[in-house]
């Protein structure tokens, strides 16, 4: 069977399940070239699904993970009784929330039973489903046309947490897991969280913890003028190492961070924001009548309610001092709160897991507190999924509807199998460089030359890197401002991640686990000799390479220690400030001409500046 994911919104993502296995995904930013794209096109699900010699017409069964007409207009979706898509009570608004204002298609806002929702937008549901509904006519259930194409194919909506559990659980080689999914999607508990029971074939909904301190990371790093939380939480990250952790987060993190059920007065999510960051800064958000004259820029691709003329701190201000302690107090909070919520589940599972933990969803890309979670709570095995946001809930629907409702066999996945799922590239016409010579790259990365390093398959998510990614070393000290400031334009506080050895990984690190996918922060070890890797506080952001995950990289590292003593490289992602990674020859090559680097590889080629 032919299994098409495709997750609509944000991060929009293609998944392919095929013979019962999960065989390629990847974000449609890296075919639109616009960060954090929300539509898909068929020409790109065709060019996708090229790339295991598929078309459209191969369709077996589609699976969506957000239901929503206005970003695929080239498929006509219709229930089997051709009534229109029954709206979900979750993922709805209180008919008098002012958040209502700030909704750009406020004025197709829809009233329901439920509330107000927007006209064929559904965020969630909550009814499972189990193998019995394969045979039924229920509410999640659709049929499809697609433009061109003969055939009607048939189609299920999978719950978006549903489908964030799913993606790390089926992947996780766990016979049984506990499961926590947490992200940003506003004001109501069912739409931001959840705990799950991953049991084998089947993922049961345990219960919703009602964990919104997602919404408020997104939130805030608007309010700290940082920009659209979409696309700059890693930036509040990266500033809250330098700043201090102010009393008022230790002393209230908890309460602030209680379920919203249990919140006394004012359950709106987004004024509960707004106030505790008034409380953690002394800085409320600018009421209408005095609007900041001057707002952000806005960046595409943010699909969060921004408010730009309420922001109370302008992007000036954004890394000042007091800046950087607001933004540590809320990193503070979010680790706390998430070693919280994670020893619950444990404690409420311990007898029944097998010590094993799955997290998804876009707030476990803060891989501080993953750090935080893997260290300090009971779990023994801890799996992410590499695209743990919202672009891995494609893949993620399609393996909900492969396992718990079909009941197929589950299949074993290798690090590199979940790290490489995009297009690969025929390069053959590309003849004009050097054949690859590692010892040539290793000495120039030895001598302080930066790579563009271009290989294979696209990778899965934002930090599975490894083929599209710069390359340089982490021995001088200079290298961060270098690679911020005159290769990817970006702030200057932002670290760099170092990929290492995995069996040199705990001599210079403190961390006796694998992160392939750069999804933890740990302690350094030896900070001063890798001193552009290491952030501030004497953490990084580590991804450890076997050479089964990625063979050649891993050769060339191991001549990197040989000419060196440092089993490490800089490894940040081939990409510039408000671009996604690169995906094809034509977009690396550009690229290369444009960046002040050094050497370009693709595949088996390489080219200095000026040869290309």
């Amino acid at each position: 069977m032919i299994i098409l994911g495709l997750h609509l919104g944000h991060d929009a993502a293609i998944a392919l399940v095929k013979d019962g296995k999960l065989v390629g995904t990847t974000a449609v930013e890296r075919y639109s070239g616009v960060k954090k794209d929300m539509f898909i096109t068929k020409d790109q699900v065709n060019m996708f699904l090229g790339g295991w010699d598929l078309g459209i017409s191969d369709i077996d069964f589609i699976t969506l993970s957000t239901w929503t007409k206005l970003c695929i207009p080239w498929m006509d979706i219709y229930s089997p009784e051709d009534k229109e898509f029954p709206l979900s009570q979750y993922g709805t608004w209180n008919g008098g929330s002012n958040v209502l204002n700030h909704l750009n298609y406020v004025q197709r806002a829809e009233s329901t039973e439920h509330g107000v929702t927007l006209p064929n937008l559904i965020h969630r549901t909550c009814k499972p489903y189990t193998s019995k509904d394969i045979n039924t006519t229920n509410n999640f259930w659709f049929n499809a046309r697609i433009e061109g194409e003969e055939k009607t194919f048939e189609g299920i909506y999978v719950d978006h947490h549903l489908a964030h559990a799913s993606s790390v659980f089926y992947t996780s080689n766990f016979k049984k897991s506990a499961i926590f999914t947490a992200d940003a999607s506003m004001h109501h508990p069912e739409a931001c969280s959840g705990y799950f029971l991953g049991d084998d074939l089947t993922i049961h909904q345990y219960r919703n913890p009602g964990y919104m301190w997602g919404n408020a990371y997104d939130v805030m790093t608007e309010h700290l003028g940082i920009g659209p939380g979409t696309l700059k939480a890693g930036a509040l990250m990266g500033l809250a190492a330098h700043g201090n952790i102010k009393k008022i987060a230790y002393d209230k993190w908890d309460e602030w961070t209680a379920p919203i059920t249990n919140r006394k007065g004012d359950k709106e999510d987004h004024r509960h924001i707004d106030y505790v960051f008034g409380q953690i800064s002394g800085r409320y958000p600018i009421l209408h009548e005095n609007k900041r004259p001057e707002v952000l820029q806005k960046e595409h691709g943010s699909m969060h309610f921004n408010r730009e003329w309420q922001y109370p701190y302008s992007k000036e201000e954004s890394d000042s001092q007091e800046a950087m302690d607001v933004a540590a107090s809320i990193q503070y909070i979010t680790e706390r709160s998430l070693v919280k919520y994670t020893q619950e589940l444990y404690e409420e599972t311990k007898d029944w897991s097998d010590g094993n933990l799955c997290v998804s969803g876009g707030t476990f890309l803060n891989c501080n507190a993953n750090y935080k979670i893997q260290t300090e709570t009971g779990f023994d095995n801890m799996h992410l999924f590499p695209a743990c946001g919202d672009d891995g809930t494609a893949a993620g629907s399609a393996l909900y509807f492969l396992h718990t409702v079909l009941q197929q066999p589950r299949q074993e996945y290798s690090t590199k199998e979940l790290a490489y799922t995009g297009l690969s590239y025929d390069y053959a016409y590309y003849t004009s460089g050097k054949e690859l010579d590692l010892d040539y790259i290793a000495d120039a990365l030895a001598e302080d030359k930066i790579i563009c390093w271009f290989d294979g398959r696209s990778e899965n998510g934002p930090r599975a890197l490894g083929h599209r990614s710069f390359l340089a070393s982490p021995k001088n000290n200079d290298m961060k401002d270098i690679l911020n400031s005159r290769v990817k334009f970006r702030e200057w506080y932002r670290p760099f991640a170092p990929i290492v050895l995995q069996e040199k990984a705990s001599e210079w690190f403190r961390m006796d686990f694998e992160t392939p996918f750069m999804l933890h922060t740990v302690p350094c070890k030896r900070p001063f000799d890798i001193p552009a890797a290491v952030h501030i506080d004497n953490t990084a952001r580590v991804q450890t390479l076997t050479k089964d995950h990625n063979e050649k990289l891993h050769t060339l590292i191991e001549k990197f220690e040989e000419r060196t003593g440092i089993p490490i490289l800089i490894n940040t992602s081939l990409n510039i400030k408000g671009r996604p990674i690169v995906e094809n020859p034509e977009d690396v090559i550009e690229l290369f001409k444009e960046a002040d680097v050094d050497i370009l590889v693709i595949n088996n080629q390489m080219w200095t500046k000026g040869e290309q």
